[in-house]
């Protein structure tokens, strides 16, 4: 039973055998081994596949070992080459502390010589960044731009500088002296009212004033663009530029800004007269224009029909027709009562004369009292103004002048409208009231010549 079992384990152990060296046979290529019949051919079989496992695994240790020392040699020059890194490390970290100790010390050499040029390169780099905020806000960098650019790279520059740039510095500071002595064209964009860019001639004047088309530029620093302003110069400013822009040589005038800008900047700001009115007059300031404007007209209508009433009495003298006139009248009067004694004459032409004076002197007394009461009106703003630059003062303090300005304005720009509409007045009522009392001489003189008259008819 044992010797069964045996020879099956035996048979199964060859098949098993046949079934893998076929599947390695097909895998592999070689040829098929054939199978065992009996127990003597599967022993046979078993013995020569033994000897060719053998021979693989000979195979196999000898591949092995040849790759072992492959790998070793590998390692070995893996080893040498660290070696020799490790040996260049050391001596680069030699040359390293040696180099760094050399630049130590001729630091200290550059040091110990610079010593003497510190305070040179100061200067020079101070210079340069004072150059450099001048030239940024010169109406020559219009001209000229981006020359600031150097100095100021100058000024921070953190080593020492060289020659060509000490001399570009002094080359650029006497190239400003030179232009602000100048008086040139030249042509680029400026930046209208608009906002929008335009091509324009340009003219500069030194270092004080841009000028192009009859009026004033500025050249605005921060954005190093040339602008027109939102206004001109008030009074003659502006009125010298086109007779100054259109000469060819001589001399010819021209207002000029000393602080580049500044002032014509300010001088932008500063309000005429109508604004001033305007902006600061209030109602006070409106009524005197109210009271000036009525007494005109009312000094209007006097004169016009004074200088007609005038011209009849004068052509009434001449005439002994009486007409539709003062003196007419008068004449008119005497005619009627020319038979009564010269007392009751008398009497009824000094009635007749004073008849005519209301009439010729009608509205002048109106006239004499506007002019009074211009500067009452305008003192009466003044107080008021004052009155609102107090408060003012009250809620938020004397610091700024500009909080005062308003009340202060308010107030002198009244009184002053005060006096321009009293002066007028009383100077007219002075020729009106003039007219006036010469008419009443005349109709006093014609009545008393009539009366002389009658007086010698009488007698004879």
């Amino acid at each position: 039973m044992k010797i069964k079992n045996i020879l099956a384990a035996i048979v199964l152990a060859s098949i098993t055998f046949n079934v893998s060296s076929a599947e390695q046979a097909k895998n592999t290529g070689a040829v098929e081994t054939p199978a065992a019949d009996t127990l003597s051919e599967l022993l046979k079989l078993v013995k020569a596949d033994k000897i060719r496992q053998s021979k693989t695994n000979s195979k196999r240790i000898a591949e092995f070992r040849k790759e072992r020392n492959k790998q070793r040699a590998l390692l070995n020059r893996a080893k040498a080459e660290q070696k020799r890194e490790e040996d260049r490390t050391d001596r680069l970290k030699a040359q390293y502390e040696k180099n760094d100790k050399t630049l130590a010390e001729l630091e200290a050499a550059k040091m110990l010589k610079a010593g003497s040029l510190g305070e040179m390169i100061g200067v020079v780099r101070q210079v340069a960044g004072d150059s450099a905020a001048r030239f940024k806000r010169s109406v020559v960098t219009a001209q000229f731009p981006g020359r600031h650019a150097f100095l100021e790279n100058l000024a921070q520059a953190k080593v020492f500088p060289e020659i060509p740039e000490i001399r570009k510095l002094w080359v650029e500071i006497q190239n400003e002296m030179t232009e602000q002595s100048k008086v040139v064209k030249f042509t680029r964009e400026i930046v209208n009212r608009d906002g929008r860019k335009e091509q324009r001639t340009i003219n500069r004047i030194g270092g004080f004033n841009l000028v192009s088309d009859g009026e004033y530029l500025v050249f605005n620093d921060s954005t190093q663009d040339v602008n027109q302003l939102l206004s001109q110069p008030k009074g003659d400013f502006v009125d010298t530029i086109d007779p100054y822009q259109a000469t060819t040589s001589g001399v010819e005038r021209l207002a000029i800004d000393p602080s580049r800008g500044s002032i014509l900047t300010i001088e932008v700001q500063r309000e005429s007269w109508p604004e001033r009115v305007e902006k600061y007059a209030g109602v006070v300031g409106y009524s005197i224009f109210v009271v000036l404007g009525v007494g005109l007209l009312i000094v209007l209508e006097r004169m016009f029909t004074l200088v007609t009433l005038r011209g009849k009495m004068r052509a009434q003298a001449k005439s002994s027709t009486p007409g539709n006139n003062p003196l007419g009248r008068i004449m008119a009067v005497y005619l009627a009562n020319k038979d009564d004694n010269t007392e009751n004459l008398e009497l009824k032409l000094d009635e007749a004369v004073l008849k005519e004076t209301p009439r010729i002197e009608r509205g002048i007394t109106i006239i004499k009292v506007f002019a009074a009461v211009a500067p009452l009106m305008g003192l009466l703003g003044t107080v008021t103004g004052m009155i609102e630059t107090f408060q003012s003062i009250t809620l938020y303090g004397a610091g700024d002048p500009k909080v005062m300005a308003g009340g202060i304005s308010s107030a002198l720009i009244t009184t002053v409208l005060g006096i321009v509409a009293a002066l007028p007045l009383i100077l007219l009522h002075s020729v009106v009231s003039g007219i006036a009392k010469g008419l009443n001489h005349m109709l006093e003189e014609q009545s008393t010549g009539l009366i002389a008259q009658h007086e010698e008819e009488a007698g004879a």
